[in-house]
């Protein structure tokens, strides 16, 4: 080769290595770029979703605050407004929430202010005009109907920051005032000081839409006491009309700012109440510090060894993707079982959610969790819930959602509407769950109880995924303390009864004690005479309000926690002493027929305790029927004989009530030593029935009576509603008939006024 061909060859080579040195490093470059963007957009959108989750916590605090003073203003409308009921329900609630000061200002004729303090400083004369503005405000705004929270403003007595809440009170249908909520903002601050959102990388303000720091964060970078977001000359004039004109639209935006010598990303997330927002500074600039300078030194590598930096280059791009992966799954997804978390579910669900009620709702959660913990250890705990999120995934399809929330609890978004789909595929889940060993072992029942809400059930009118989570939660604490069911469906029918059935057992001793309950009686009409030969007594709940509670909202309730018995003798006394006042006014007494429940009938002091109210009225015994359901009379007979023998020793009556309802035998009836067989309403409507056979109701009944004839047993027939039923059940025989027909339950002033003395029906 010459020397012309090799210097041709020679720059052959220089060019084409000049061309490789300038692809690469125009590579290099280029990926230098893509690698600065991603990591940007990385860190970006980690302090979004780590902002919307502070944002979620203070909504959550807010949310929960308005139903604990939901809570309250709904027991004012069962409770009489007095400054004591008012006091009580403030201090009785305050170990649950941060109040500081509560306030009732009533509206129109309804001439009652209160303020009582967290110091039980009390006010009763308390006036709106004393308060702030912003208090007087949405007080105004409440009497309109509508609940709010107020603009932050600074207390004159405290000397603290406070802001309030306000919601409607009814009585009835009727608005008779507001109740308000005054709390410090530093419920605030241990929201935002919580460090284990950002890492302990960041910190946030809370600031109004005109830039003022409403509660600022210690770990501030800027340790100057600043009012405003723009003092100091860190955001220049340009930034600041842009950041205006972006919360004055209220919407996001992202700035930044140097404060000696180093950068800071900050974004400004409007929280939606009052135009505050979240001031968001990420001060993790060391992760991009590092990558940066690792790119800088690539390009000088580049200049001396290009295949070295095609390495590091890719080495780079490789750690930086794998570290962006890293930022977004730790952002989106559970470190334990790699299921989503609760912001990346959200962000999935809401747009959904919003945008149809096509979907259902599902929270699952593991009973008595903790003990798992304390019994197997937290690796077994661990491999639980990893298997239980390996079950949910198997189960879920196209376009639906699971997250693991918190310790032990799962959310499931289902496409699915119908219960009974809902219910069966929940128990697939909870069958498999079940099958869980911890080391092998099979001997530990794994159980699991899940609440569920329906969209097209509720129909929110601004559905979000947050009301939707609020609702399942409710579903979820009735199936925790629910023994019979592990699946529990949220409904608003539901939910009005729970706040009943929680009114009933916490109001029941004190209506005891406050006379609450008031005697009915129903009469029984001797058929042969047309006369009233007795009454039933039945109890009706009318609290100082005035509105009535029925035995089917309350009875069912005392049933389950035994308070059935202290009623029952109450109605028992309530009977002697209305037997007495009879006696002492001269006139004729009625006897009386009350109910006694199992519980009461097999108390050990029972027989004594009514002979006590027999020598308390003296009153004859035989005025006294005392009704036992035949479900009693089902269990064991001799020991049942020899409790009413006693009872009839005393000069009680024995009537067996509701026969017929249940599965009573003739054998059982034939040796009960009772005086009275009260036939159960569903005789006559069975007769109503045209899938019965009309003529072999007509016989049974009619045998029944001629039997209880024999056994020298009077007989009452319930629920006589017609002509045509009274003169069917004389043609039997019976002795006595009860219902609408002749009369409704009235007081026992009506009763007295209309069938004492004269006794005609």
């Amino acid at each position: 080769m010459n020397e012309r061909a090799l210097q041709k060859r020679l720059k052959r080579l220089t060019a084409a290595f000049i061309l490789i040195s300038v692809v690469i490093l125009a590579f290099g470059s280029l990926a230098s770029y893509y690698l600065r963007t991603v990591l940007g957009e990385a860190l970006s959108e980690q302090m979004v979703s780590e902002t919307e989750q502070y944002k979620i916590n203070i909504l959550r605090q807010m949310d929960a605050d308005y139903q604990t003073l939901d809570t309250l203003a709904s027991f004012l409308r069962y409770s009489s407004m007095s400054t004591d009921a008012f006091i009580n329900a403030f201090l009785d609630s305050k170990e649950h929430n941060n109040f500081e000061q509560l306030c009732f200002f009533g509206k129109g004729d309804v001439d009652l202010n209160i303020r009582v303090d967290s110091d039980k400083d009390v006010d009763e004369d308390a006036e709106l005009a004393s308060m702030d503005e912003n208090v007087i405000k949405i007080v105004e705004q409440a009497w309109d109907g509508r609940s709010g929270v107020s603009r932050i403003y600074r207390d004159e007595h405290s000397d603290r920051n406070m802001f309030a809440y306000a919601v409607p009170v009814y009585a009835g249908d009727r608005q008779v005032g507001a109740l308000t909520a005054s709390l410090s903002t530093d419920v605030f601050s241990d929201v935002l000081e919580n460090t284990s959102i950002l890492g302990g990388e960041g910190y946030i303000h809370l600031i109004s839409d005109s830039g003022a720091i409403l509660v600022r964060s210690e770990n501030r970078v800027v340790k100057e006491e600043l009012n405003s977001i723009y003092e100091g000359g860190y955001i220049s004039d340009r930034e600041q009309e842009r950041i205006e004109a972006a919360m004055a639209d209220g919407v996001q935006c992202t700035t930044e700012f140097t404060y000696e010598d180093a950068s800071y990303k900050v974004l400004l997330e409007p929280v939606g109440v009052n135009g505050w927002y979240l001031f968001c500074v990420q001060t993790a600039e060391g992760v991009s510090r590092t990558i940066f300078n690792l790119m800088t030194n690539t390009r000088i590598i580049t200049v001396v060894m290009l295949f070295a930096i095609l390495i590091v280059i890719t080495f780079g791009y490789r750690m930086i993707y794998q570290g962006s992966r890293r930022l977004i799954r730790r952002s989106y997804y559970d470190p334990l079982t790699g299921a989503y978390n609760i912001v990346k579910f959200g962000y999935e669900v809401d747009p959904l959610i919003k945008s149809t009620y096509d979907y259902s709702l599902a929270a699952l959660n593991v009973r008595q969790f903790k003990f798992i913990n304390e019994i197997f250890g937290s690796r077994e705990a661990d491999s639980l819930l990893c298997y239980i999120r390996k079950v949910i995934s198997e189960h879920v399809r196209p376009e639906e959602y699971y997250c693991r929330s918190s310790e032990d609890m799962f959310y499931i978004l289902f496409r699915d509407t119908d219960r009974e789909v809902i219910h069966d595929r929940l128990q697939e889940i909870i069958r498999e769950i079940s099958a869980f060993g911890f080391g092998g072992r099979r001997d530990y029942q794994i159980l699991m109880y899940c609440g569920v809400v329906i969209g097209t059930d509720v129909r929110d009118q601004d559905p979000d995924v947050q009301k939707s989570m609020t609702h399942v939660r409710f579903a979820l604490d009735t199936a925790r303390s629910s023994l019979k069911h592990n699946i529990w469906f949220y409904d608003t029918r539901l939910h009005e009864s729970e706040i009943l059935e929680n009114y009933v057992e916490s109001h029941m001793n004190q209506a005891l004690e406050n006379g609450e309950f008031k005697m009915f009686l129903q009469p029984k009409i001797d058929l042969k005479t047309g006369r009233v030969g007795g009454a039933e007594a039945l109890v009706r709940w009318i609290p100082d309000s005035g509105k009535m509670i029925y035995p089917g909202q309350f009875i069912p309730v005392f049933e389950n926690n035994g308070f059935c018995s202290n009623l029952d003798m109450y109605m028992v006394e309530q009977a002697c002493r209305q037997i007495r006042t009879w006696i002492d006014q001269g006139s004729d007494p009625v006897p009386l027929s009350v109910n006694q429940s199992k519980l009461l009938f097999y108390e050990a002091d029972y027989i004594d305790r009514m002979k006590a109210l027999l020598d308390k009225y003296q009153i004859s015994g035989e005025l006294i029927t005392l009704e036992i359901l035949e479900g009693l009379a089902m269990e064991n007979t001799d020991e049942l004989n020899e409790k009413i023998l006693r009872l009839r020793e005393l000069g009680f009556r024995i009537s067996m009530d509701d026969f017929g309802s249940g599965y009573s035998s003739l054998n059982t009836l034939a040796s009960l030593k009772i005086d009275e067989l009260k036939f159960d309403r569903e005789f006559l409507l069975r007769l109503k029935d045209s899938n019965m056979d009309y003529s072999r109701q007509i016989v049974i009944m009619n045998e029944i009576v001629e039997l209880t004839k024999k056994l020298k047993i009077k007989t009452v027939v319930e629920g006589v509603e017609t002509e045509e039923n009274e003169e069917l059940i004389k043609s039997f025989g019976c002795e006595y008939g009860q219902g609408f027909y002749y009369s409704r339950p009235v007081s026992v002033q009506e009763f007295s006024e209309k069938y004492l003395n004269h006794k005609y029906a």
